[in-house]
């Protein structure tokens, strides 16, 4: 199991993955605005994505990293430089590790707003969560109801 995770997980790996909960959490944000009557903008979108997808490139942008300073001469500046990649392997996977629970809780909130059930470990778990986007809800517009040609709204 360990040879597979040192085999397989890398800076660019643990982007995917992270990638992959922004696209729950950005869907699941936009369902539960659907379900509660809330106006879908760009403001709740997007500002969600601003703060996702930057925290998202941290372990590529650490990988990248990795792979510049592995370019660097032994010799350097009179000393000898000794290069050791588990180190910032290490260090990309404790940020993957801090970044994914940030978006789990956020996904477990969203999911709760939305509607669906989530066992009461996890409500305790995302419970600060929860309430910060229970009460961003009171402070977004509602959406318009859009009417047919009979007059009756949608």
């Amino acid at each position: 199991m360990m040879e597979y995770l040192f085999a397989n997980l890398n800076g660019a790996t643990e982007t995917a993955v992270l990638f992959i909960l922004v696209f729950f959490d950005t869907f699941l944000g936009s369902l539960w605005r659907k379900k509660n009557g809330i106006a879908r903008t760009s403001n709740g979108g997007l500002g969600g994505l601003m703060t996702s997808v930057p925290l998202a490139l941290m372990p590529v942008s650490i990988w990248a990293f990795t792979i510049l300073i592995s370019y660097v001469p032994e010799h350097l500046g009179g000393r000898d430089f000794t290069f050791q990649p588990i180190i910032f392997d290490v260090i990309s996977f404790v940020v993957t590790i801090i970044i994914g629970n940030y978006m789990l809780k956020s996904i477990y909130a969203n999911m709760q707003l939305a509607g669906m059930d989530i066992p009461p470990f996890i409500q305790k778990w995302v419970e600060d969560e929860y309430h910060v986007k229970l009460k961003k809800m009171a402070e977004e517009p509602d959406a318009k109801k859009v009417e047919d040609n009979n007059g009756l709204s949608n």
